[in-house]
Protein backbone atom coordinates (compact mmCIF):
# COMPACT_ATOMS: atom_id res chain seq x y z
CA UNK A 1 0.00 0.00 0.00
CA UNK A 2 1.02 3.41 -0.70
CA UNK A 3 2.24 5.54 2.21
CA UNK A 4 0.55 8.69 2.95
CA UNK A 5 3.38 11.00 1.90
CA UNK A 6 2.83 9.29 -1.86
CA UNK A 7 -0.90 9.33 -1.98
CA UNK A 8 -0.60 13.17 -0.57
CA UNK A 9 2.07 13.98 -3.35
CA UNK A 10 -0.29 12.33 -6.20
CA UNK A 11 -3.27 14.45 -5.14
CA UNK A 12 -1.02 17.86 -5.11
CA UNK A 13 0.10 16.77 -8.50
CA UNK A 14 -3.60 16.05 -9.64
CA UNK A 15 -4.65 19.71 -8.12
CA UNK A 16 -1.37 21.71 -10.10
CA UNK A 17 -2.43 19.65 -13.56
CA UNK A 18 -6.04 21.30 -13.02
CA UNK A 19 -4.59 24.74 -11.87
CA UNK A 20 -2.38 24.25 -15.09
CA UNK A 21 -5.53 23.96 -17.36
CA UNK A 22 -7.36 26.77 -15.96
CA UNK A 23 -9.36 25.52 -12.73
CA UNK A 24 -7.77 26.14 -9.31
CA UNK A 25 -9.89 23.64 -7.36
CA UNK A 26 -8.62 25.26 -3.69
CA UNK A 27 -10.05 29.02 -5.01
CA UNK A 28 -13.09 27.73 -6.06
CA UNK A 29 -13.92 25.42 -3.00
CA UNK A 30 -13.28 28.72 -0.67
CA UNK A 31 -15.76 30.38 -2.76
CA UNK A 32 -18.40 27.93 -2.63
CA UNK A 33 -18.30 28.02 1.19
CA UNK A 34 -17.38 31.84 1.51
CA UNK A 35 -20.96 32.05 0.48
CA UNK A 36 -22.85 30.80 3.51
CA UNK A 37 -21.33 34.29 5.08
CA UNK A 38 -21.28 32.47 8.51
CA UNK A 39 -20.60 28.54 8.56
CA UNK A 40 -22.71 26.82 11.35
CA UNK A 41 -21.90 23.60 12.47
CA UNK A 42 -22.34 20.91 13.02
CA UNK A 43 -22.26 20.61 8.93
CA UNK A 44 -23.25 17.23 6.81
CA UNK A 45 -21.02 17.22 3.83
CA UNK A 46 -22.40 14.85 1.30
CA UNK A 47 -20.21 13.25 -0.66
CA UNK A 48 -16.88 13.25 0.43
CA UNK A 49 -14.73 13.02 -2.79
CA UNK A 50 -11.31 13.86 -1.80
CA UNK A 51 -12.15 15.96 1.06
CA UNK A 52 -11.39 19.05 -0.14
CA UNK A 53 -14.64 20.45 0.84
CA UNK A 54 -14.63 18.95 4.00
CA UNK A 55 -10.70 20.47 5.40
CA UNK A 56 -12.52 23.91 3.84
CA UNK A 57 -15.23 23.70 6.39
CA UNK A 58 -13.23 22.43 9.37
CA UNK A 59 -10.20 25.23 8.84
CA UNK A 60 -13.36 27.42 9.88
CA UNK A 61 -13.66 26.12 12.96
CA UNK A 62 -17.12 23.60 12.98
CA UNK A 63 -17.61 19.81 12.78
CA UNK A 64 -17.95 18.01 10.01
CA UNK A 65 -19.35 14.52 9.43
CA UNK A 66 -18.50 13.56 5.69
CA UNK A 67 -20.07 10.74 3.81
CA UNK A 68 -18.90 8.78 0.61
CA UNK A 69 -19.49 5.55 -0.56
CA UNK A 70 -16.16 5.32 -2.09
CA UNK A 71 -13.91 4.50 -0.10
CA UNK A 72 -10.51 5.16 -1.67
CA UNK A 73 -11.90 8.72 -1.86
CA UNK A 74 -12.50 8.78 1.49
CA UNK A 75 -8.95 7.54 2.42
CA UNK A 76 -7.62 9.96 0.17
CA UNK A 77 -9.56 12.69 1.89
CA UNK A 78 -8.29 11.57 5.55
CA UNK A 79 -5.25 11.65 4.32
CA UNK A 80 -5.06 15.21 2.62
CA UNK A 81 -7.34 16.32 6.51
CA UNK A 82 -4.49 15.34 8.55
CA UNK A 83 -1.91 16.97 6.17
CA UNK A 84 -3.86 20.22 6.19
CA UNK A 85 -4.49 19.79 10.33
CA UNK A 86 -7.70 19.42 10.56
CA UNK A 87 -8.22 15.71 10.97
CA UNK A 88 -9.48 16.49 14.06
CA UNK A 89 -12.59 18.18 12.85
CA UNK A 90 -13.70 15.71 10.31
CA UNK A 91 -15.48 12.38 10.75
CA UNK A 92 -15.49 10.19 7.44
CA UNK A 93 -18.04 7.46 7.27
CA UNK A 94 -19.12 5.33 4.17
CA UNK A 95 -22.74 6.07 4.22
CA UNK A 96 -25.29 6.29 1.15
CA UNK A 97 -26.93 9.35 1.26
CA UNK A 98 -30.07 7.69 0.67
CA UNK A 99 -30.17 6.05 3.82
CA UNK A 100 -28.71 8.79 6.42
CA UNK A 101 -28.21 7.10 9.75
CA UNK A 102 -28.33 10.29 11.71
CA UNK A 103 -31.63 11.55 13.70
CA UNK A 104 -33.71 13.92 12.28
CA UNK A 105 -32.44 17.44 12.82
CA UNK A 106 -28.68 16.76 13.55
CA UNK A 107 -27.36 19.50 11.48
CA UNK A 108 -27.36 22.96 10.50
CA UNK A 109 -25.74 22.76 7.82
CA UNK A 110 -25.61 20.28 5.04
CA UNK A 111 -23.96 20.86 2.11
CA UNK A 112 -22.65 18.81 -0.95
CA UNK A 113 -20.09 19.89 -4.00
CA UNK A 114 -19.51 18.29 -7.55
CA UNK A 115 -21.78 15.35 -6.73
CA UNK A 116 -25.45 16.33 -7.86
CA UNK A 117 -24.24 15.18 -11.48
CA UNK A 118 -23.44 11.92 -9.81
CA UNK A 119 -26.74 11.39 -8.21
CA UNK A 120 -29.25 8.49 -9.92
CA UNK A 121 -31.71 9.21 -7.31
CA UNK A 122 -31.89 12.86 -6.83
CA UNK A 123 -34.95 13.34 -4.94
CA UNK A 124 -33.61 10.20 -2.27
CA UNK A 125 -31.14 11.85 -1.33
CA UNK A 126 -32.35 15.42 -1.15
CA UNK A 127 -35.06 14.28 0.94
CA UNK A 128 -32.66 12.58 3.51
CA UNK A 129 -30.53 16.12 3.31
CA UNK A 130 -33.62 17.85 4.63
CA UNK A 131 -34.65 15.10 7.24
CA UNK A 132 -31.01 15.97 8.80
CA UNK A 133 -31.33 19.35 9.02
CA UNK A 134 -32.39 21.44 11.85
CA UNK A 135 -35.26 24.36 10.86
CA UNK A 136 -33.54 27.40 10.26
CA UNK A 137 -30.90 25.16 8.83
CA UNK A 138 -29.01 25.41 5.51
CA UNK A 139 -28.28 23.80 2.67
CA UNK A 140 -25.53 24.30 0.21
CA UNK A 141 -25.49 23.19 -2.91
CA UNK A 142 -22.55 23.40 -5.72
CA UNK A 143 -22.14 22.06 -8.92
CA UNK A 144 -19.71 22.84 -12.01
CA UNK A 145 -20.78 24.76 -15.14
CA UNK A 146 -20.96 23.32 -18.35
CA UNK A 147 -17.80 24.92 -18.91
CA UNK A 148 -16.38 23.15 -15.64
CA UNK A 149 -17.83 19.94 -16.27
CA UNK A 150 -15.78 19.84 -19.73
CA UNK A 151 -12.45 20.70 -18.27
CA UNK A 152 -12.98 18.07 -15.68
CA UNK A 153 -14.26 15.48 -18.61
CA UNK A 154 -11.21 16.22 -20.54
CA UNK A 155 -8.77 16.06 -17.48
CA UNK A 156 -10.09 12.20 -16.65
CA UNK A 157 -9.56 11.30 -19.70
CA UNK A 158 -5.77 12.99 -19.74
CA UNK A 159 -5.39 11.10 -16.85
CA UNK A 160 -6.67 7.42 -17.97
CA UNK A 161 -9.08 7.60 -15.79
CA UNK A 162 -12.16 7.14 -18.80
CA UNK A 163 -15.02 9.21 -19.32
CA UNK A 164 -16.00 11.34 -16.40
CA UNK A 165 -19.91 10.30 -15.78
CA UNK A 166 -22.16 12.85 -15.82
CA UNK A 167 -25.55 12.02 -14.81
CA UNK A 168 -29.17 13.31 -15.42
CA UNK A 169 -29.43 15.16 -11.94
CA UNK A 170 -28.71 18.96 -12.13
CA UNK A 171 -28.37 21.73 -9.56
CA UNK A 172 -31.46 23.70 -11.25
CA UNK A 173 -33.35 20.40 -10.59
CA UNK A 174 -31.93 20.45 -6.89
CA UNK A 175 -32.97 23.72 -6.24
CA UNK A 176 -36.63 23.43 -7.72
CA UNK A 177 -36.86 20.16 -5.05
CA UNK A 178 -36.16 22.23 -2.20
CA UNK A 179 -37.84 25.52 -3.01
CA UNK A 180 -40.88 23.12 -3.64
CA UNK A 181 -40.53 21.16 -0.22
CA UNK A 182 -40.37 25.15 1.29
CA UNK A 183 -37.15 26.04 1.45
CA UNK A 184 -36.24 29.77 0.74
CA UNK A 185 -33.41 30.10 -1.82
CA UNK A 186 -31.70 32.68 -0.10
CA UNK A 187 -28.73 33.04 -2.01
CA UNK A 188 -27.47 31.93 -5.64
CA UNK A 189 -23.77 32.66 -7.23
CA UNK A 190 -21.80 31.48 -10.22
CA UNK A 191 -18.17 31.55 -9.95
CA UNK A 192 -14.70 29.38 -10.74
CA UNK A 193 -16.57 27.03 -12.48
CA UNK A 194 -18.96 26.70 -10.10
CA UNK A 195 -23.08 27.22 -9.67
CA UNK A 196 -23.51 27.68 -5.91
CA UNK A 197 -27.30 28.51 -4.06
CA UNK A 198 -27.83 28.48 -0.41
CA UNK A 199 -31.42 27.39 0.88
CA UNK A 200 -32.85 27.58 4.06
CA UNK A 201 -35.43 25.75 6.15
CA UNK A 202 -38.10 26.83 7.16
CA UNK A 203 -38.20 27.20 11.33
CA UNK A 204 -41.15 24.88 11.98
CA UNK A 205 -41.50 22.12 14.75
CA UNK A 206 -38.05 19.58 14.61
CA UNK A 207 -34.62 20.40 16.65
CA UNK A 208 -34.18 24.19 17.27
Amino acid sequence: MDTMQQVRDRYLEHLARFKAAGYDRAAAVRFVVDQLEHVRGPVLDVGSGQGVMASELARRGVGVVTIDVNAEEQRLGAVNAEYEGVADRIVFLPVDARTLPFPDGTFRTVDTLDAIHHLTDGPAVFSEMRRVLRPGGRVLLAELTAEGLALVGRMHEAEGRGVHPVGDVTIDAAIAWFESNGFRLAARREGHLHIVAVLEKPETGGRA
